[in-house]
Formats: C-alpha cells, structure tokens, sequence
C-alpha cells in the first residue's frame, strides 16, 4: 500500500516525463505494457471513449505501425528516451489518427515508461510529401539522400547527427526458404528499427537490395542497430556490418554535401564482393574519410591555383595548320595516384567542379593575355562543366570572369562537358547566347553518345561540335561502316556547325576523317599535352 510520498513522487515523475513535450495525450504504461495511468485528450485514441486504463497500448496502435512500437519498446532501454516517432492509432470513428510520439523511461526497479502523444503532419520535414515504400515507410534512395542533406546542413553548429550505412545479409535467404511473404514481414522489422532510431522517426532509407542508411543523434545507435537486427527474427538469422560517420561535412552547399554524400554511399554499395563482408565497416570508413580528405586537397588546389595546364593541339585537317589548343588540367603529387579523369570526375561527383570551371576560366584567360602581350597570340579551348552553367550559385562567379575576359574573349573557346547535368534548357542557352555576343565561341563535347546530344545541339548555337572518340576508335575494326559519323558531320555542315575529331591516333583515321568532311582533329597523331602550347 503506497502512502502520500509515494504518490507525490509518482505525480513528480508524471510531471518530469511529461514536460519535455507540449503533449496532447498522455500515457504511463507499465513493464507489462499496460496502461496505469491516462491525462489529456486520452479518449481521441482507441475503439470506444470509454478509459484505457489496464488496456495493452500496443493494442490501441494501427496493426501497420506495431513492428515500430515493438523496436522502440527495445531500444528505450537502451536510449532512455526516444521521439518524436510517428505512428498511427485506433479510433472511435474507425480511422487512424497520425500522432508523433515521445517516449521516456525513469530509472527504478518498476521501470515505467511515460509517452506523449501530440498531433503532427507525418511525412517528413513538416508535412512535406516524401517517397517512401509503402509496405516499409522507408525512404526511397535520392529522397533519402535530399533529406539527410538538408538536415545534417539546417543542423545547428555542436549538436551531433551521424550517418549510418548498414549492409544487411540474410533477407534474401528468408524469401528463399519461407517465401515473399515472409522476406517482406522481415523487411518491415528491419525497417521498425531504422525508423525508430533516426531523427524524427523517418529519416531512413534503403538504398539498395541489402544496403540501409539513416540519420541519428546518438553514435552508439549503429551498433544498437547492428547488435538488434542479429535478434529481429528467431527463423532467421541476419548478419549485419554497419558503419557510422558524423556530420562534419557541413561546410559547402547543400548540393555538394548531397553529392558527397551519394558518391560515399555509392562506393559503399557498389561492389559488395570486392570488400570481404567482415572488412565492410572498415571499408566504408575509409571511404568517407578518403572522399573527405579529397574535397579538402582539392578544395586547396582550387583557391591556391596550384595545379597545372597542359596544352593539345586541334589542327585544321584541310591545312594541318594547329587551330587551338585545349586546356587540360594536371595535378600534383597531392592528388596521390588518382589520374587527372579521376580528379575530374570525382570534382563532377561531389558538386566542387563548378569553382574548379571557374578556377581553370581564370588561369586560361591570364594566360592567353600574357602570350598576346608576348606577341604569341593563341587560342585555347577551356572545358565547362554544364553543371556550371546551370548552377545558380555558381553561373553569376563563372559570368563575371567571362566578362572579366572580353578582351580576349575571340581567343577563346567554351567545350561544354557533362551536358546530361543540364536541367533548364532554356536558362543555359541565354547564357550561351550572351558569351557568343561577347565574342567567346561555343562547342559541344563528346557528341554522339546518346540520344540527347541531338536535343542540346537544337537548344544551343554551337559553333563546334567535337564527336566523340569512340567513333574514330572503331575505324580500326574489321568491317567498319562510317554511316553514323557520316550523318552526324552531314547534320552539322547543314547547320553551320564545324565538327572535331578526336582520339586521332595515326594517319589512317586522319585521312578518313578528312574524306567525311570533318573539319579538324585532335589526338595523338598531332601531339600529346604538353605545358608549352602548339602554335603552328
């Protein structure tokens, strides 16, 4: 028989539990999980309006959210408290309710647990339609890749948040031996446990077959993920490798933390044989920390101007004269044993291409006025990434420099690379259209490959198009037929269009694609890069 100062306590801890939360409903369920104590608008939830005191709460739960309780009844004694989670509830009207719980446990023998309940668009960032399985209510891959993003950068500055990848083996096995059925049952308790460990309850997402991610606050929740998923199924045993990684990459835009991110998951999940399964988690760490490591030496690279241009001659094939030369890029010691195309497509990869586009515009247009005031004028082609174009925290940088540069702007030559990036059609064109009336000229890269080369060559007014190596790379096959580099030069001299070869490697390919009518070549044949330009 309990006296006043037990009761006094009790309502201290009613009071203690229920104020970090401005609930509507109030529950005290006990170690059973019963329900000993009601407050609030307690009669929204539950068949009838009658009291639910002495009901299983787990009963008065949507039988589609009950797998979410069962995990978060396990993982609170570990975590302590826990919310808010979003779940569904019976009602008198015989419709779900949508409420975002909040979960605490006081210390003590008795170990009750205190949840309040309040009202609150589920979904997702609040209320905002989001695409989730609808059997799982786990994020698809780019949603869930968009919203880790967005919250690691609204996150404010000392609060942890971590990223989990997590490798789950053992589901496919389930189908295999008890059907479906069972393998998606299983892949809901799976995903009970990734949704009530994340931020908000929802951040979390499969991002393929066997790989999982989510975003939470405490670190040890990857290895509290990791050690119940083992438990998650007495017919099935799940092997799982988990790896966490904090939220350190906040320093950029959230684009480019949103492609880091990818480019990290990516790698993670993109050859799975190529990681022994027990050397997983050491695996991706190391793969985060060499992504992040690479954006810092690059990042460096691009504010201290430190790497290098070399020079490859384009040379007129009716008379061999060198038209231009293009810009490439080469590094230093710095960027390892990465070749200048990995640098490259790693910058396109993790959103820092469009300050490199900028960097490189900078350092090419100094250097044709230098060789113009040396008496040596000399046109470059400089690539620009679409992406560039088409960014709008970036295109205003990469006009001003181009605008910085109309005094030399006839000596150069814009190579549009990535084009696939290139959203708004007409947004990049009136930009392209604006530098073509400040005298810089135009040329689309590695046309041919796929179909919507045809699409941008129509939307933009391009002066050169070069066709992709790979057309001049077949010559030397046995039976090769020109017919499709045949019509692209025949589309391009109908438009006025000059076409470029490259990949030239010997005279053959030369003279064959001079009797096709394509206008210049590039290649091995007429010089490999070199830092001293080809002028003549």
């Amino acid at each position: 028989m309990s006296g006043p100062i037990d009761e006094i306590k009790k309502e201290r801890e009613r009071f203690v539990a229920f104020a970090f939360a401005a609930a509507e409903i109030f529950f005290e369920l006990n170690d059973k999980g019963k329900i000993v104590f009601e407050g609030g608008a307690a009669e929204r939830i539950g068949s009838t309006s009658e009291s639910l005191i002495g009901e299983q709460l787990i009963d008065q739960i949507d039988e589609e959210d009950r797998d979410v309780f069962r995990a978060l009844q396990q993982h609170l004694a570990h975590k302590g408290r826990i919310g808010p989670i979003p779940l569904r509830f019976k009602s008198s009207s015989g419709r779900s309710i949508a409420l975002r719980l909040f979960a605490l446990q006081m210390p003590g023998e008795d170990s009750h647990t205190f949840l309040a309940l309040r009202a609150a668009p589920l979904g997702g960032a609040g209320g905002v339609d989001i695409a989730t399985d609808p059997e799982t209510g786990l994020m698809q891959r780019e949603t869930f890749m968009e919203m880790a993003t967005r919250t690691m950068k609204e996150n404010p500055a000392g609060n942890n948040l971590y990223m989990t990848a997590i490798e789950v083996e053992g589901i496919e096995d389930a189908k295999k031996k008890f059907g479906p059925k069972y393998m998606r049952h299983l892949l809901k308790q799976v995903a009970a446990h990734l949704k009530t460990l994340s931020v908000d309850g929802e951040i979390a997402g499969q991002i393929d077959e066997k790989h999982f991610a989510f975003l939470h606050r405490a670190k040890s929740d990857g290895s509290q993920l990791g050690s119940s998923l083992k438990k998650v199924d007495e017919n099935v045993q799940l092997k799982t490798a988990y790896s966490t990684m904090a939220s350190d990459l906040t320093e950029g835009s959230e684009d480019q933390i949103l492609r880091t991110l990818s480019y990290v998951l990516n790698q993670f999940c993109k050859d799975p044989k190529s990681v022994s399964f027990e050397n997983l988690s050491v695996a991706y760490e190391d793969m985060v920390t060499e992504a992040q490591r690479r954006v810092v030496q690059i990042r460096h690279m691009i504010e201290s101007g430190s790497f290098k241009m070399a020079f490859q001659p384009v040379v007129s094939l009716s008379t061999n004269e060198v038209h231009h030369n293009e810009v490439l890029s080469r590094f230093d010691d710095r960027m390892g044993d990465s070749s200048t195309l990995d640098v490259i497509r790693f910058a396109e990869d993790v959103g820092i291409i469009e300050e490199f586009d900028i960097a490189l515009c900078h350092k090419a247009i100094d250097y044709v006025r230098k060789m113009k005031k040396l008496g040596t004028p000399l046109t470059l082609g400089i690539n620009i990434s679409g992406r560039t174009l088409d960014s709008g925290r970036f295109t205003d940088n990469l006009i001003k420099e181009l605008t910085a540069g109309n005094d030399v702007s006839r000596h150069i030559l814009l190579e549009l690379t990535e084009t696939a990036a290139i959203e708004n059609l007409e947004r990049v064109e009136a930009i392209l259209n604006d530098l073509k009336a400040n005298g810089y000229r135009i040329c689309l890269d590695d046309f041919g490959v796929g179909a919507a080369g045809y699409q941008y060559l129509r939307a933009f007014n391009v002066d050169f198009v070069k066709i992709d190596g790979s057309y001049v790379d077949d010559m030397n096959s046995p039976g090769y037929r020109p017919t499709f580099l045949l019509s692209i030069v025949r589309l391009c001299n109908d438009l006025g269009v000059k076409t470029i070869g490259e990949h030239v490697e010997n005279r053959f390919q030369a003279d064959f694609l001079r009797s096709l009518g394509v206008d210049f070549a590039q290649g091995y044949h007429y010089g490999k890069p070199d830092y001293s330009p080809r002028t003549e």
